[in-house]
């Protein structure tokens, strides 16, 4: 009987000291286990702090695409402004240019004359004026020895006279477009100076002149005080 208990007893504590073995096997693994979870925590709060840095990275990338995006849209609103002012300055500088075209073609005609270096008249009758001194005559429209200006080309021109007298007769002065009477100036005997001046529209081949009324007479030397001056304004 006592030898049966002992044989129990030994048994017994084989079998408690398996459990205790199992025990501090699974104690082992959970002690791993644990410690293992506590890694994995460690790596996923990593990857989340990653995460949350990659995050913030991407924000800031944002901020600074829409700081580019905003100064690229700024600069080619700049450039749109800029080839809109080169195109008017190129637009301006095309009509420039064709004016001075335009203003290269266009005949230079252009004259001054003074009439003499003495009285003229009084005559019977009236006296068509021929200016003698001959100061600029460009384009050559008009004519010394006629006393007639001839238009080259259709357009509005210029004209202004002087016109001087210190005798005792009245002094008188006509101007004629073809047969067309434009101005006419008068003034008694005595020094008398007057001028006038008109802007007429002819066709090629139209003349102006000078007329001296019968009875009246004019006065010019070195000084030239009776003077025609005309020129080309521009062609129509």
């Amino acid at each position: 009987m006592v030898i049966e208990q002992r044989v129990g007893m030994q048994m017994l504590k084989e079998k408690l000291s398996e459990q205790a073995a199992a025990l501090k096997s699974t104690q082992d693994e959970l002690s791993s286990t644990k410690t293992e979870l506590q890694l994995q925590k460690y790596e996923q709060q990593t990857l989340k702090n990653e995460v949350q840095q990659l995050k913030s990275e991407q924000q800031t990338l944002k901020n600074e695409l829409q700081r580019v995006t905003s100064e690229l849209e700024a600069v080619r609103t700049e450039n749109s402004a800029q080839n809109s002012q080169i195109t008017a300055f190129e637009s301006r500088m095309m009509q420039v240019e064709k004016t001075l075209e335009d203003d290269a073609k266009q005949p230079k005609v252009a004259f001054s004359v003074g009439l003499s270096d003495s009285t003229v008249g009084p005559f019977n009758t009236d006296k068509t004026l021929v200016y003698e001194k001959v100061f600029y005559n460009m384009g050559e429209a008009y004519n010394p020895i006629s006393g007639f200006f001839t238009a080259p080309k259709k357009g509005a021109y210029y004209f202004t006279f002087t016109g001087f007298n210190h005798q005792a007769t009245s002094t008188a002065l006509k101007m004629y477009h073809n047969q067309q009477l434009m101005r006419f100036n008068w003034a008694p005997g005595g020094h008398t100076y007057y001028s006038n001046a008109i802007t007429i529209l002819m066709e090629e081949g139209d003349v102006v002149y000078m007329e001296l009324p019968s009875g009246h007479s004019l006065f010019d030397d070195g000084n030239n005080f009776s003077s025609l001056t005309g020129f080309l304004l521009f062609t129509v």
